[in-house]
């Protein structure tokens, strides 16, 4: 792994480097309005929520890298304590790159860009009528990281209402799919949230077991991955091993290695068959053709696609006989 000690190299390349692993990052699409009601409109990738009661957000328009001016959205909020927040969905990413263009202060981005202005409730800079989510916001505090070039100025702020656009719910709920934002990466990329990029993962009901409790060859395997340890470890109690094993020996009695060819083991496990690539490994440890340590990888393997396919009980049955110990367990079905 490469180290990198941000005072020994310059700001620019510190700032790639913050914005290629500190990502996905979602982005907001700042309105202000100056002291003489100008709007201004920019996005910015520094960005997120810190509460809900009340709702908190913050925005962090960094001074510029190249001579330490302030932007002027910084100004705005300094001088009003008062902003929107629009969120950016992907119809919206080639406007929004426009809008991010350093025009004079004074021009109206939103005209600019080709947005329209929602009028606000509470403060007076609009938001985005385009956005499917948008927020009036109010300042807090402003925490100033350096006062130099480079360095990031925290508008924390106050969400005083929330505008949300009726497509958007699925029932009583915000369905991610149909807000279909983008977020910031480094670089010049971006990722869209939506797809295949989109999966749940509901909350654990109870405490888990925890990593640190599976058994030893398990821990140090090198199949199985960081979240494939996880999810085995957030069962309550590891299942009886015993148990299983004599069930599937009882099982195993009745297979017929003949009839299983010596390629079902990665056809099964290519069509993603957990159950059939479990029974071809023990055909091909009956006919000899495995030693225990690749009968025990391959187990490992049927584990993962297991856990893949949500069959936590298989998983564990395949998790806990390619413990070695068990492979030579069932050496007396061969």
């Amino acid at each position: 792994m490469k180290s990198f000690n941000p005072n020994d190299h310059p700001v620019p390349f510190v700032h790639r480097l913050l914005l290629s692993g500190v990502a996905p990052r979602p982005i907001a699409l700042v309105g202000t309005q100056d002291r003489e009601g100008r709007v201004n409109l920019s996005p910015f990738s520094f960005f997120n929520a810190f509460g809900a009661n009340p709702p908190v957000i913050v925005v962090s328009p960094a001074y510029r890298g190249k001579d330490g001016t302030t932007k002027h959205s910084f100004e705005n909020i300094r001088d009003t304590g008062e902003f929107t927040v629009s969120a950016v969905s992907h119809s919206m990413v080639e406007q929004i790159s426009l809008a991010s263009s350093d025009y004079e202060q004074g021009e109206d981005e939103f005209l600019k860009a080709g947005f329209g202005k929602l009028t606000s409730d509470i403060v007076a800079p609009p938001g985005v009528a385009e956005a499917p989510f948008v927020m009036e916001c109010r300042l807090l505090h402003h925490f100033d990281t350096g006062a130099k070039p480079g360095s990031g100025n925290l508008m924390i702020a106050e969400v005083v209402m929330f505008h949300v656009r009726e497509s958007a719910f699925e029932g009583d709920r915000i369905d991610p799919r149909r807000l279909d934002l983008v977020a910031r990466m480094g670089y010049n990329w971006y990722c869209r949230a939506n797809g295949d990029a989109l999966f749940e993962l509901p909350k654990p009901a109870h405490n888990g077991i925890g990593i640190d409790a599976l058994p030893q060859h398990l821990r140090e395997s090198d199949i199985l991955t960081g979240n494939n340890l996880a999810r085995l470890a957030s069962v309550v109690e590891i299942p009886d091993g015993e148990e299983i094993l004599l069930r599937w020996k009882e099982d195993l009695q009745g297979i017929d290695p003949a009839q299983t060819p010596a390629d079902m083991f990665d056809v099964e496990l290519r069509l993603g068959e957990a159950h059939r690539a479990v029974l071809s490994v023990f055909a091909a440890w009956k006919r000899q053709e495995l030693r225990a340590n690749e009968c025990s990888r391959r187990l490992q393997h049927c584990t993962r696609l297991a856990l893949d396919q949500n069959q936590m009980s298989l998983a564990w049955e395949c998790a806990l006989m390619s413990d070695p110990e068990a492979v030579a367990a069932l050496s007396v079905t061969r």
